[in-house]
């Protein structure tokens, strides 16, 4: 039997909607949606009376955790959790909890405590704060120097943690460099978690790659040759969603890399959703791709899932080098998709072909 959750988000329905979901993607059952105006504000990191609500909230229901949709420090973890008597996590830790979840390979576990650690060092200072202050005990009712020696021993596993995905990222450098050589043309799958990037994965690849319809099925990348193209690889990264910490972006860029280097980056987004929330989830994944240096006229735009659209969708954005309408699921114009790839190899071999036909003046 799965745990209970009670959830405290904001009044938005897409963010209700996507914090159930990361929610029941750990295994918990949402029983009860507290909407708020504000998150990350006072004490308890929601308004005092709203904090009173979500006390009657836990009696009635009486739930096995309370998830905040939102980053909160660690005294108003503590105070929340002191109010309510029940377990409090943020939105942050509830990613982390799913990420943890899905992390199967090596990298991926290592990019993920990695994350971990980085979420939790600002809030032991917090805690050694809160500790001198006389305002709590610390971690298993250790004092403030107990956990400072606590603290310099994370600092120190996220040195090696970094040291050694720096080895990874230097593999993966190495791995790029023979691609570039044999004059491979890569293709990097980006997009909103959800939105289809796996199933456009085992179409291109004729894979069969594990799809869970759950947020962050794909933590780690995996080439594969394109089906019925020479020298044509995909590549599937981990997804995006909104409100994602500078951190674990940071954790994840020797995966997210990729699409830096990727000859091609295809953009799936789920067209089926209503337009606000199709165009509010591709302005995030166009947000983390400009935040991870892609240049976006490298990017076409995949609108998958046009089989459950129910509307007319008038798509436009200049920023990138243009859009292709498919269903990854059924096939539907995966030839059309096709056709933008071998027209953007065509371009780089025509632009390789000009670099090497023009030979240096040594006329003096």
């Amino acid at each position: 039997m799965s745990e209970k959750a009670v959830i405290v988000t904001f009044k938005d329905k897409y963010a209700q909607q996507e914090i159930v979901e990361l929610a029941e993607a750990t295994g918990l059952t949402a029983v009860y949606v507290l909407p708020v105006k504000e998150i990350g504000i006072g004490k308890y990191g929601i308004t005092s009376g709203k904090a009173l609500e979500l006390k009657d909230v836990v009696e009635r229901y009486n739930p096995d955790i309370v998830i905040v949709d939102e980053q909160l420090t660690a005294s108003q973890i503590y105070n929340l959790s002191k109010l309510v008597d029940r377990k409090v996590i943020d939105r942050i830790r509830l990613i982390l909890d799913i990420f943890e979840k899905r992390a199967m390979t090596t990298e991926a576990k290592l990019q993920v405590k990695l994350a971990e650690l980085q979420y939790e060092i600002p809030r032991l200072k917090e805690l050694v704060r809160m500790r001198r202050m006389g305002e709590q005990t610390g971690p298993m009712g250790y004092g403030a120097y107990e956990i400072e020696k606590y603290m310099r021993f994370l600092k120190r596993q996220i040195v090696v943690l970094r040291e050694k995905l720096e080895k990874e990222r230097r593999r993966r450098e190495l791995h790029r460099q023979k691609r570039y050589e044999s004059n491979s043309f890569i293709v990097s799958l980006a997009g909103y978690t959800g939105a289809g990037k796996s199933t456009l994965f085992n179409r291109l690849s004729g894979e069969n790659a594990r799809i869970t319809g759950k947020p962050f099925t794909t933590l780690t990348t995996t080439f594969r040759k394109v089906k019925g193209l020479d020298d044509v690889y995909v590549v599937d990264t981990v997804g995006f969603i909104e409100r994602l910490p500078h951190f674990l972006i940071e954790s994840f860029r020797s995966t997210l890399e990729e699409l830096k280097y990727a000859d091609l980056v295809l953009l799936v987004v789920d067209s089926s959703l209503p337009e606000e929330e199709f165009w509010r989830k591709y302005n995030a994944s166009i947000k983390v791709l400009q935040e991870l240096e892609i240049d976006l006229k490298n990017v076409i735009a995949v609108l998958n899932k046009v089989d459950a659209r129910k509307y007319e969708l008038k798509f436009q954005d200049e920023r990138i080098a243009g859009y292709v309408e498919i269903s990854a699921l059924l096939g539907i114009n995966i030839e059309g998709l096709l056709e933008k790839i071998k027209e953007k190899r065509a371009e780089k071999e025509q632009i390789i072909g000009s670099a090497s036909s023009v030979s240096p003046d040594l006329s003096g």
